[in-house]
């Protein structure tokens, strides 16, 4: 399976960086958008965590969040499952090295800058998400989102496996436990196996998982 390195946009300056090269970006940009919206409106200031998120096996699927302090694991897991992951309801959890966190701890009482989780969603098929808290500010929150997109990676480019020319479209679920199955739409049409064994493309790091169709 052939892939590029992916970029994104942030979505406070419009600037285009790869996943690591917009954590330094946002390591600027973000404090000077804080302020600047705390010059601007008298808004009420709270704990707030860059964190950057992306696939522990598939780093090419990334997500830098601004997220209050006051959120809970439970709404960022909750948030990963809608923009990432969810497909049968599968259990997750969070941990840091061998230690499980508790779905409810507020992010302000168990996480601080530089720290590492891990993420994962069902453990049968995991997928596996590591989770990087980048920094800590004080700011505002927009309404009630206690969680922001900052940046997200563009679609990676995926060349299908069988002419290796167009980008696939569609996951051979039986060809891909033999490492192809990657299918772009004029190769899906003429591909053997059965079409109930195909799964979308996404932009996700669960992509050709279960039943995942984003």
């Amino acid at each position: 399976m052939a892939k590029k390195a992916s970029k994104g946009a942030c979505l406070l300056c419009k600037s285009s960086y790869s996943g690591t090269g917009m954590a330094k970006h946002l390591q600027s940009c973000l404090p000077e958008h804080v302020e600047n919206q705390l010059q601007k409106k008298k808004v009420k200031s709270q704990p707030i965590f860059h964190v950057m998120v992306q696939g522990a096996y598939s780093p090419e699927y990334w997500l830098h969040l601004k997220i209050s302090g006051n959120a809970g694991l439970k709404d960022l897991d909750q948030f990963l499952r809608d923009i990432w992951l969810e497909c049968c309801g599968h259990m997750s959890s969070f941990r840091q090295g061998r230690h499980e966190l508790e779905m409810g701890s507020k992010l302000i009482d168990v996480v601080r800058p530089d720290m590492e989780l891990i993420h994962e969603y069902d453990f049968g098929d995991t997928t596996e998400l590591l989770v990087k808290v980048i920094d800590q500010y004080e700011g505002p929150i927009k309404g009630k989102n206690l969680i922001e997109i900052l940046a997200r990676n563009d679609p990676p480019e995926i060349l299908c496996n069988e002419c290796g020319q167009a980008l696939a479209v569609e996951i051979c679920v039986e060809c891909q436990s033999e490492g192809s199955g990657w299918l772009c739409e004029s190769c899906a049409k003429e591909h053997g196996c059965d079409e109930e064994m195909r799964l979308p493309v996404t932009n996700s790091p669960r992509t050709g998982v279960c039943g995942y169709t984003g």
